[in-house]
Formats: structure tokens, sequence, C-alpha cells
């Protein structure tokens, strides 16, 4: 059976178009690096690697909101350690200042010292970072801590310190239209962040504390709260550091009062011991922040080559296939310098 020169001259062409076209996704597969460029081209594997950039894009997210907390974190540890020094310092300038023997002229000097470092320790309680103030609880237009004009005693976020007790979960205050009720005090909630945990919300709106990161410090805890309290001596002491150093100022001033610059020097002691406590559970949330970041860089790490697996090709195998493609190509170029005037003589005979 002859075979017509139009089909020869059509299946010829059909190969050579076959060849070139292999030969040209060979060298865009070497050139891009990938293995398609067309979704259609490879629906499964384009679908998994979609996946796996969106998964990446949030643990990226996730990492960069972990780093920027470590930051913070650096800042709060400082601001505390700042303030856990003076309270340090001031404990044994206070027990000298107890001695009888210390003298009134040194005892007006010391005064001026303590109230020196109390006005230090409220501008690190009022510290920011970042134009956030780190010990605000959710606040973050004003300064947290204020001293009352007329009372000259400590503020949060604008209610009296030594009114403010813990109930319930929340800082609450007496309502002053009725003493009986309370009231949460403004923004002395906790703020929260997802940092790759699984962040869930509940009904009303609030992260699941088992799923977010708490980001914010609680001031009230660093600077203390609450009603004075009795000492050993009978003498009362307040609960917080500020107005606590108001009344050891004013002891030293007015003279030596034995009984209450014990009491207040044992206060003193306490809330330092508190701030300690503050930057040791600050250590173990840092600590956990570093395992976050470590995990996420690691998941990062992980769905990048698992992507690269999917999508990517391999430069010595696209070397491979670009060469047997331009022997493939040659060997077809060769067979049309043969077939092709053979074909064209069978033809005009």
């Amino acid at each position: 059976m002859r075979i017509s020169q139009r089909t020869i001259s059509r299946n010829y062409l059909n190969q050579l178009n076959t060849s070139m076209s292999k030969k040209a996704e060979s060298l865009e597969r070497s050139t891009s690096g990938l293995k398609f460029s067309k979704l259609s081209e490879n629906v499964a594997d384009g679908t998994r690697a979609m996946h796996i950039q969106e998964e990446r894009y949030q643990s990226e997210q996730q990492l960069s909101t972990v780093k920027d907390l470590a930051s913070e974190f650096k800042s709060v540890d400082s601001n505390m350690d700042s303030i856990q020094s003076i309270m340090e310092n001031l404990q044994e300038k206070v027990l000298s200042g107890m001695s009888e023997n210390y003298g009134q002229s040194k005892r007006d000097i010391l005064a001026k010292e303590v109230a020196n470092s109390k006005d230090q320790i409220l501008q690190f309680a009022n510290a920011q970072f970042g134009g956030k103030y780190l010990f605000a609880g959710t606040n973050n237009s004003e300064a947290p801590f204020t001293v009352d004009a007329t009372s000259g005693k400590l503020q949060f976020n604008g209610i009296d310190v030594d009114k403010i007790s813990y109930q319930g979960g929340s800082y609450v205050y007496p309502d002053p239209s009725d003493p009986s009720l309370t009231k949460v005090v403004p923004n002395s909630g906790n703020v929260y962040a997802d940092i790759g945990l699984g962040l869930k919300v509940s009904s009303t709106g609030m992260p699941d504390s088992r799923t977010a990161f708490e980001v914010s410090f609680q001031g009230l805890e660093l600077m203390g709260y609450g009603a004075a309290t009795t000492g050993e001596n009978g003498t009362s002491v307040p609960s917080n550091v500020y107005d606590l150093l108001t009344q050891i100022e004013a002891s030293l001033s007015s003279g030596y009062d034995e009984k209450g610059l014990k009491d207040a020097q044992t206060k003193l002691v306490k809330l330092t011991d508190k701030v300690g406590m503050q930057r040791t559970e600050l250590g173990t949330r840092d600590s956990f922040l570093e395992r976050m970041q470590t995990r996420l860089s690691d998941d990062i790490d992980n769905m990048s080559a698992m992507e690269s697996e999917l999508i990517s090709s391999k430069p010595t195998d696209e070397a491979i296939k670009l060469q047997d493609a331009n022997y493939v190509w040659k060997a077809i170029l060769q067979l049309g310098s043969q077939i092709l005037p053979s074909s064209l003589l069978d033809y005009i005979r």
C-alpha cells in the first residue's frame, strides 16, 4: 500500500511539532525551576502546594509576632529590673534610717531620696515600647499610673489603687453610686495574641486563654493594689509601693517612728519580692516564646521543602530531559532529510 506524500508530510510535521513542544517545555522547566507553569497542568500537586503556601504564610506571620513579642518582653524585663533594683536599694537605706542614731538631718536627706525613687518607679511603670504602654492592660492611649492631685495617692486608669480588689477574675472597685456594688476597673483586662496555638474565640468574643498567648502585663500586680493592711506593730501600711514610699517619706521627715518604719520596711520587702515573682513569670513566658519561635521556624522550613518538592523541578533531571529532547529533535530532522525527498520522488512517479 502506497502512502501519499501528503500523509507522510503531515505525520512528519506532527512529530516535529511534538518534539519542538517537548523541547520547549523542558527548556522552560530548566529556566523557571518549576515542574509546571499552570495549575491545570498538575491539579493535584498544584492544589497541595497552594494549601502549603497558605499555611506557611500564616506561620510566617505568627513567627513575626513571636519575634516582636520577644523584643517587647526584653523591654518589660528591663523596666521590671529597674523597679526591683530601686526597691532593693531603698530597703537597705530605710533600714539604716530606722536607727535611733541616724540623725534627723540624714533622715531628711533620705526622705528626699525616697521621694525621687518613687517618682522613678512611677516612670518605669508608665514605660512604653513601640508606642505601647507595657503595664497598662488594654489601655494604650495614656499613661496607666497617675497620682491624684488632691490626695497624692496612686491611681490606675483613673481609679485609686487602694480601692481596687481582684474578684471573679477581674479587677474591681466599689461603685461610687452604690458602694455595695462593684465595677470593673477600666482597661484592666488582658491582651492575647495568636502565635500558632490554634486560636479559638468563645461566644462572648473573648479568646480562649488555652489557645492564645497572653502578651499583656498587669501593672497592678507589679505595683501592688488593695486597701492598706495592719503591720505586726499595729500600724497601717499601704499595699502598693508608691503610696508606701510616700508614707515612708513622711515618716522620715516628721521624725523617727520605729513601729511605723518597721512595718513599712516589712511591706517594702514583700512588695519587692512580688516584683521578683513577676520577673520569674515573665521568664517563663519568654522561654515559651523561644520554644515557639524554634517550632515555627522548623515548620516554615519543612513546609518550604514540601512546596519545593511539589512544584520545583530538579536541575539534573531537567538537564537530562532537555538533552533527550535535543537528541529526538535532531533525529527527526535527520529522518526528515531522508524521508521527504524519497517520498517526493515516489509522488512524481
